[in-house]
């Protein structure tokens, strides 16, 4: 089973030095009693509490050591990382999951050199304290996403800052993710000590402390439903018959647009609804013959289904069903599960007699469609010349309900969520021996989240004088002239030692160029 090793602790308490590490280092190993003890802790914070954009992450690191302890540095960061795994089902497989990690966001607090004490030693029985201010940003850097994608929009999205998924530790309740899936947020601390002999760190001690992350989504225009989109369904026509061995009653369409957004309130509201919005079920039902009347409606059954997205390499687009069916790839999965809103009987909803259209306005049969009797057309039938028409609508209230943990709608480099909303109406013919026909619908439909409404911070007025300077230095009048011809394609760009070459790391986000460089069917774990 192939798997990556996460770059930070799962507690308060750890640390990375494994025993053969040490043996070869030649350093000796501190007994589990002699390790320096690291508490993060935060201001304002509670159990249950949701972070959200612009909300500022306060707190502060404390180290005390059991003896006197020699260090050199403390790294406080506050990262998101995304972790998938995709279950290998192919025979020939050689293990058992493909798994993938993407660390899209690390911000860095720095540590002032006066916050040290000097010589940097830590005393056995004092107390270390490190200050550290966060803010969870409005977007990531273009960085986070550098694989390429079909479109801008696209880009767009895997640039916005993802929610917290997956995690039952500071998400409390299910939020309908599989175990395959996780995004995850967290003020991470490491007490670092530079060896002399080769210059490497050890990690005396490393801790962190996860933060449940509702980034405020507002809604997005809705879905074009064109090709590619065959996920939802927004009208259905169907034929209805007047008995087991009569002839046709005619034919009824069952058509809506897509709702509203439902918008999750902000997390620091005291007082909250449960997110509501409306749906519009427009009915029409054209008779076979003139003097046919409107069937009998039965009950309306809606349910919300959620769809988890999960890959083990970048989407170049948004991800859907369709997609995963016709361009099939082992390193995609997809969770979907549904939870029932309401039931509810339109028996009473009244129909609405149209008369026949004037001929000016019909159609020619040359233009005419012919719907079979169970075609998912878009377009109504066309109406018999003559023939009346009757149309009724349906106001359906959609609430989600308050025993899961709701997520807003997202999309990120390698895991996505969407919801729609499945409506069952049975219509009930006046024959007998006739079963109810069941006319499903499939509406997209996104939720997205408020934010706490926090505001940037205020610069100070050394920043504020900073910035200005800046923008006069630009505006400068600058004066352009032709370069002597002595200096004319004498030019010589230095190129920058790269990574490798340099033997440092690659700045946080990393690169997709793993993905890139593994065949289409993946063995070995992937870095995102």
């Amino acid at each position: 089973m192939s798997s990556v090793t996460l770059h930070y602790a799962g507690s308060l308490h750890g640390t990375t030095e494994s025993i053969a590490g040490i043996a070869r280092s030649g350093v000796r190993r501190m007994s589990h009693a002699s390790r320096p003890e690291m508490d993060i802790v935060l201001d304002n914070h509670y159990e249950g509490k949701s972070y959200s954009t612009f909300d500022a992450i306060k707190g502060r690191v404390e180290i005390a050591a059991p003896h006197d302890t020699r260090f050199d540095e403390v790294a406080i960061t506050f990262e998101g990382s995304t972790k998938t795994y995709v279950e290998n089902l192919s025979p020939s497989a050689t293990r058992s999951r493909t798994t993938a990690v993407h660390k899209f966001l690390k911000l860095v607090m720095p540590v002032r050199d006066s916050d040290y004490p000097q010589p940097r030693i830590a005393e056995a029985g004092e107390t270390y304290k490190f200050d550290f201010n966060f803010a969870i940003p409005e977007h990531l850097l273009p960085r986070a996403c550098s694989h390429s994608c079909s479109s801008s929009h696209v880009h767009h999205a895997h640039v916005s800052v993802p929610p917290s998924v997956g995690d039952r530790e500071v998400a409390g309740q299910d939020d309908l993710t599989p175990d395959m899936v996780k995004i995850t947020y967290a003020v991470t601390v490491k007490v670092l000590q530079h060896r002399e002999r080769d210059g490497q760190d050890i990690v005396l001690v490393e801790g962190s402390r996860k933060l449940h992350v509702i980034p405020a989504i507002p809604e997005a225009p809705p879905l074009s439903l064109g090709e590619g989109f065959e996920d939802y369904v927004v009208s259905k026509t169907k034929s209805l018959k007047k008995g087991m061995f009569s002839g046709r009653l005619g034919h009824i369409t069952v058509s809506a647009a897509q709702p509203s957004a439902l918008v999750l309130p902000a997390p620091s509201a005291k007082n909250t609804t449960s997110p509501t919005t409306m749906a519009t079920v427009k009915l029409r039902f054209d008779p076979h013959d003139a003097t046919l009347q409107p069937p009998r409606l039965g009950g309306l059954n809606t349910k919300i289904k959620s769809t988890t997205f999960y890959s083990a390499r970048p989407a170049h687009n948004l991800p859907s069903h369709f997609n995963m069916v016709s361009q099939y790839e082992t390193t995609r999965g997809c969770y979907d599960t549904s939870i029932s809103l309401s039931s509810r009987c339109v028996e009473s909803v009244a129909w609405k007699r149209h008369e026949p259209r004037q001929m000016a306005e019909r159609r020619g049969s040359d233009s005419s469609t012919s719907s079979s009797d169970f075609s998912d057309s878009a377009l109504a039938p066309e109406q018999k010349p003559g023939h009346p028409f009757y149309t009724a609508n349906v106001i359906v209230p959609i609430t989600l309900p308050t025993n899961k943990t709701w997520i807003p709608s997202f999309h990120s480099c390698i895991v996505s969520r969407v919801y729609a909303i499945d409506l069952s109406l049975s219509v009930h013919t006046p024959g007998t021996g006739v079963p109810a026909t069941l006319v499903n619908l499939h509406l997209p439909v996104q939720i997205a989240s408020n934010g706490n409404l926090t505001g940037l911070a205020q610069l100070t007025a050394a920043e504020a004088a900073a910035e200005l300077a800046d923008a006069n230095a630009f505006m400068q009048p600058r004066v352009i002239e032709v370069p002597n011809e002595e200096h004319v394609g004498n030019s010589v760009l230095v190129p920058s030692p790269t990574p490798a070459a340099s033997g440092s790391a690659p700045e946080h986000p990393p690169s997709y160029e793993d993905f890139i460089a593994q065949p289409s069917a993946i063995s070995q774990p992937v870095r995102c």
